[in-house]
């Protein structure tokens, strides 16, 4: 899936749980529907005893983020797999254009990082996410850091 999406900065978008592993089949079937969702994808190589794989795994387990303004909730909870609504202080939780194109710039890998004095175990600011994160591993280029408060794996290049 492509992870590229252009839309008006005033949009806002819903996080809509899934069942699990079923996040790239909902987002279709909403397609299908001529619903707006996004379901932001990791490129993954899976490695097998017999061969490797290159897959698309989903960034957001359980989750998929619908545009508020191309649905009504009958379609969306006419799909099995759909679990419900993100929801934060008894209303729907909601998510703006500018969060949702810094995440796909992050997962499209425009974003690079001078390398300093980072070490594993740091505490740093993630580009791009501008989220803090944990230093996991550093190796050659490549960074992985844990986001502190979502507990998801990400990388980046160093510069």
């Amino acid at each position: 899936m492509n992870n590229t999406y252009q839309f008006s900065n005033k949009s806002t978008w819903s996080v809509l749980y899934t069942k699990s592993r079923a996040e790239k089949k909902v987002a279709k079937k909403l397609k299908d529907l001529g619903i707006t969702a996004y379901c932001p994808t990791l490129t993954k190589v899976s490695n097998w005893s017999d061969r490797k794989k290159t897959i698309q795994k989903p960034a957001l387990p359980s989750m998929i983020l619908v545009k508020d303004t191309s649905y009504k909730d009958e379609q969306i909870f006419s799909l099995n797999s759909v679990v419900g609504f993100m929801s934060q202080k008894g209303k729907r939780a909601k998510v703006y254009q500018k969060e949702v194109d810094l995440l796909a710039s992050f997962l499209d890998g425009k974003y690079t990082v001078k390398k300093s004095s980072i070490e594993i175990g740091d505490l740093i600011e993630v580009p791009v996410l501008k989220k803090d994160g944990r230093v996991l591993k550093i190796n050659g280029t490549s960074c992985w850091v844990q986001l502190v408060n979502i507990g998801l794996s990400v990388s980046f290049s160093l510069g």
